[in-house]
């Protein structure tokens, strides 16, 4: 370990820890339910769980937080509301979904969102986690054509303005490397006639970019604008989207944008989820999407038809080498950063065209669901990914296809899904799955199988990696209800890369195991204690005969943590977290300390503040945690600690009016053994990293 921390932060930190235990419980005469009725407390614990498996390195962790923040703002229709829609919410598994759709399908329209006890499997955590995004509505949807004032009667418009900077600079701004101010402006704009017709158009520019107009390269003031027109619900046709969308079918191996969560502190939900059709984009995130026209349409006997046409220009970096061939110069990789601060950043701004036209074709029964989906996408410039082998089997070419075949079959207390899925090398990859759920326990075990030429552009299934490629494995999931307020979950995921990977030189193998064990004997009161161990086979160098030779070697990370968090009134909650890391290899081992407490404080219904202290110790950055905080609304955080320091935070959410929201957020890391922190362009000279972010919510 490092040097230890001075006394003073060791010895506070501890006192600190310990307010959960040795502070007031709730008043005997307090008037407190066992089932608490939603508030920010209880939707901030229940997004905890779920964005906890997160960190800042997923493309995933922003589509997280701004779906929650939707769902929350928005929630579903419980009485219309379709299996696929249901299973996004945290702790919902597909089952789940699919008999809470069948109960109503048998029983008739809910009466109350507290029905949902009387659906088969569903449990009081379960319920609670879910019911801040969902509310009643109606049994059926409304007229195709309502009266022009019915219509602007019930028009929402809200208004998202949000700007956050880091007030210490890096060197790009001292040094004037980038372009732009520092500061990051976010713009959302949406207009809603309930889930009819959604209008949404959404601004943003990072730090580092300039505000300018230039059209061709998709410039317009902000440096990325996003916007879609959605309507739904519209007799036969169900979806028709103009603008930006996402496309989501079966188990995402064939084609899936968007957000999808992979293995976390939940064994079961995250490993069987069902894809959502076309969906309208409005993230900031700057990836992932079509851009064009989409529309799904009901056919009689149960049949759906999705098609979609989309032509979009992503960033690329082109390759130059192939100055003297004839037509454009390829391209050897797809950007992803969406970050344009510096000349060489903008020169690759939407030099990469891509044209894809695609669609599903499905049939839906209660007990039975099949479909077929496929794309072809062409491109304005031939990929050459290059002759490095871990590159040798990706996309390459002037264009590329993928054809899809899914189904899942619900049986009783047991569902069967998966997908098997062609490539134009004419490499089949697959998923098949099981799940059972009982009284006391469920279980799930899903194997997959992504060769090594088994390249998916699009796609984006459960497994280990981002693409479905080069991975074969079984993951084998299991949740007990121990007893009333217990509850374990625990997976073990075996898994095997069958070619070679970034800096590994040969395939490899790997295993990954996480256990929770959670005490909720109250709603106000739960604990959680996990340990997860992770094993795989990574590159190295090493010297034999005066000479470099590149190997394998075996990489152990295994962390523990124990989390509470107690509400000693609707007005104040507290939380306490402390995690222990180790990575080791054969050379080095390396350990990590974290522990912070956080308070969560409503001194009046209009302002809610949500504070943390944490201390940090870890043998550098091979021992690194992450862990969540709170943030602004479609806002997602989750540092990453190493080496030795403190990190502390402060949210205020006020809200004069039901209409409006204010929030400003500060925070601020401070380090003992740094004096340099980050590195490249974002070096920052000193031992401390601010930020603020201030963010205005309105809705009409």
């Amino acid at each position: 370990m490092c040097p230890a921390s001075p006394p003073f932060h060791r010895t506070l930190a501890a006192l600190i820890g310990l307010l959960p235990i040795i502070g007031p419980t709730p008043a005997t005469g307090q008037s407190r339910q066992d089932t608490l009725e939603t508030d920010t407390t209880e939707v901030a614990s229940t997004l905890e769980s779920v964005l906890d498996a997160l960190n800042t390195a997923d493309r995933t962790a922003t589509l997280a937080a701004e779906q929650y923040a939707d769902l929350r703002a928005r929630p579903l229709v419980l009485n219309q509301a379709s299996a696929a829609d249901l299973s996004v919410l945290p702790e919902l598994s597909m089952k789940d979904a699919h008999r809470i759709v069948q109960h109503r399908d048998t029983h008739g329209p809910f009466d109350s969102v507290g029905d949902l006890q009387t659906v088969d499997g569903l449990d009081a955590a379960t319920i609670r986690a879910i019911r801040p995004f969902v509310r009643l509505g109606p049994g059926a949807p409304p007229s195709l054509f309502p009266a022009f004032g019915t219509i602007v009667s019930n028009l929402t418009f809200s208004l998202t303005q949000r700007y956050s900077r880091r007030l210490d600079l890096g060197r790009g701004f001292h040094e004037d490397r980038f372009l732009g101010p520092p500061g990051r402006f976010t713009t959302r704009l949406r207009l809603d006639h309930e889930r009819r017709l959604q209008l949404a158009l959404t601004l943003d520019k990072d730090p580092g970019e300039q505000f300018r107009w230039a059209p061709d390269t998709q410039t317009y003031g902000f440096d990325h604008v996003t916007g879609s027109l959605a309507l739904r619900d519209l007799g036969p046709v169900e979806t028709f989207v103009v603008g930006d969308f996402t496309a989501q079918f079966g188990q995402g191996i064939a084609l899936w944008q968007g957000l999808r969560f992979g293995k976390g502190r939940d064994p079961i939900a995250p490993a069987q989820k069902r894809g959502r059709g076309i969906r309208p984009y409005r993230s900031a995130s700057e990836t992932n999407f079509f851009r064009g026209l989409a529309g799904t349409i009901g056919l009689p006997g149960g049949w759906v038809l999705t098609a979609f046409a989309s032509r979009r220009h992503r960033d690329a970096s082109v390759d130059s080498s192939f100055a003297d061939a004839e037509g454009p110069l390829p391209v050897r990789t797809v950007s992803g950063s969406g970050r344009h601060r510096t000349p060489n950043e903008l020169a690759r701004k939407g030099t990469f065209g891509e044209t894809t036209v695609g669609g599903a074709l499905e049939y839906h029964r209660s007990t039975l669901q099949l479909g077929i989906t496929g794309y072809r996408a062409r491109f304005s410039r031939p990929l050459r990914p290059g002759n490095t082998p871990y590159r040798q089997f990706r996309v390459a070419g002037h264009s590329t296809s993928m054809l899809g075949a899914y189904g899942t079959a619900f049986l009783g207390d047991y569902t069967l899904f998966g997908e098997l899925a062609r490539s134009p090398r004419g490499t089949y990859g697959g998923l098949l799955g099981a799940a059972m759920d009982g009284d006391y326990a469920e279980a799930i075990m899903v194997g997959r199988r992504y060769p090594y030429d088994f390249a998916s552009f699009h796609g984006n299934a459960f497994g280990g990696g981002r693409r479905p490629q080069n991975e074969l494995g079984v993951y084998t999931g299991l949740q007990l209800r121990l007893a009333p307020n217990w509850t374990l979950g625990t997976y073990v995921d075996q898994y095997r890369a069958p070619w070679l990977r970034f800096a590994v030189p040969r395939p490899t193998t790997g295993w990954e195991a996480r256990g929770v064990l959670k005490y909720e004997p109250r709603p106000w009161l739960s604990s959680y204690l996990q340990a997860r161990v992770r094993s795989e086979e990574v590159g190295t160098e090493y010297q034999r005969g005066g000479r470099r030779l590149e190997g394998l070697q075996r990489e152990y990370r295994r962390s523990v943590r124990w989390h509470t968090e107690y509400s000693f009134s609707d007005a104040l909650t507290v939380r306490t977290r402390v995690e222990l890391s180790q990575h080791s290899t054969p050379q080095t081992d390396s350990q990590g300390f974290f522990l912070a407490q956080g308070l969560r404080w409503r001194p009046h219904p209009a302002i809610t503040t949500d504070a943390r202290i944490a201390v940090f110790d870890t043998d550098g950055f091979a021992a690194r945690i992450y862990a969540y905080e709170h943030d602004l609304r479609y806002s997602f955080s989750a540092p990453v600690f190493f080496d030795r320091g403190r990190r502390s935070y402060l949210l205020i959410r006020y809200n004069p009016f039901s209409s409006l929201t204010l929030e400003a957020k500060y925070g601020v890391t401070r380090y003992d053994n740094r004096t340099k922190i980050g590195s490249g362009l974002n070096r920052v000279d000193g031992t401390r990293r601010r930020e603020v972010r201030l963010q205005i919510h309105w809705t009409l």
